[in-house]
């Protein structure tokens, strides 16, 4: 009888601690769901407010008052501008750098917007890149790279002075690279770096020539400050400027009577003489019965 008792007893406080489970599990679910809705009445109310601040202008008045209050303290912490430092102009005179910057003497260095200045900067004809970084405790250097000057483009009958990538830099100023080659033909500004990147070998070869043609948009034509014309092939150009390197060193072919030297022919060079030249090797040879070497 005992045993039958204890079994009752112990049985009933499994169907109370059921309920009161059941009773928690609810009291959660409801609890869950009133901060959830309490969640999405603050989001909303939160986006409410930012646009009515956003719309009268508080936030922006709030944002413009940080920053000045952030930019006083530099000033008063002596973190200012005291110095722009300019390197790597010969084109460009600094001082059209640094109006071109929009930096100020006294202005916050920590400030100072970068990226701005560099977009500025590279808006000036000759400047090619532009790095600028602050340099502490006072200064803001801005160094330069500016397009080199390789030539002078005739088109519609106006120059340009042509960078060594084929850029179109300045129609002014001219005077000051006279000793540049002048080329011409519709596309050379686009060629030209090819034909640049092809006579590096011997850049002081090259720098006898006095003008130089793009020829139907498919080779060059090279004419000598001596009027003597060099006939650059389509392809393989590289291999023709060596050969007339090799011809220049060994003969010194270029100091002769000669009109052309004719590389459009692969693997065949063909040199064609002044009349007068041609005239003196035909009466050498009727006198002589020999011909003479060039």
């Amino acid at each position: 009888m005992r045993a039958v008792r204890d079994d009752v007893k112990y049985n009933k406080p499994s169907g109370r601690r059921g309920e009161q489970e059941a009773k928690n599990l609810k009291r959660r679910r409801l609890l869950n769901s009133v901060l959830r809705g309490l969640s999405i009445t603050a989001v909303c109310l939160v986006v409410i407010l930012s646009l009515y601040l956003w719309r009268s202008g508080q936030i922006t008045t709030w944002i413009n008052s940080a920053e000045n209050k952030v930019e006083d303290s530099l000033v008063d912490a002596g973190i200012t501008v005291d110095q722009i430092i300019i390197e790597g102009a010969f084109q460009t005179p600094k001082e059209v750098i640094y109006e071109a910057s929009g930096v100020t003497i006294g202005e916050p260095l920590l400030a100072t917007n970068i990226n701005a200045i560099k977009d500025q900067v590279e808006q000036l004809t000759w400047i090619k890149v532009a790095t600028i970084s602050r340099r502490l405790p006072d200064g803001v250097l801005i160094s330069v790279e500016e397009h080199r000057p390789a030539a002078l483009w005739q088109l519609d009958n106006k120059l340009w002075v042509l960078s060594d990538e084929g850029v179109r830099i300045t129609d002014l100023g001219l005077e000051a690279f006279a000793d540049l080659p002048m080329i011409s033909g519709i596309g050379a500004d686009q060629a030209l770096e090819r034909l640049l990147n092809a006579v590096s070998q011997n850049i002081d070869l090259f720098n006898r020539v006095e003008t130089a043609s793009w020829i139907g948009g498919r080779r060059w034509d090279l004419i000598l400050k001596n009027g003597i014309k060099i006939m650059l092939p389509e392809e393989d150009m590289n291999e023709a400027w060596q050969n007339l390197i090799e011809f220049e060193r060994d003969e010194k072919l270029l100091a002769r009577n000669i009109l052309a030297v004719d590389f459009r022919i692969k693997d065949k060079t063909v040199v064609r003489l002044t009349p007068e030249e041609a005239a003196r090797r035909r009466l050498i040879a009727k006198t002589s019965g020999k011909g003479e070497e060039i």
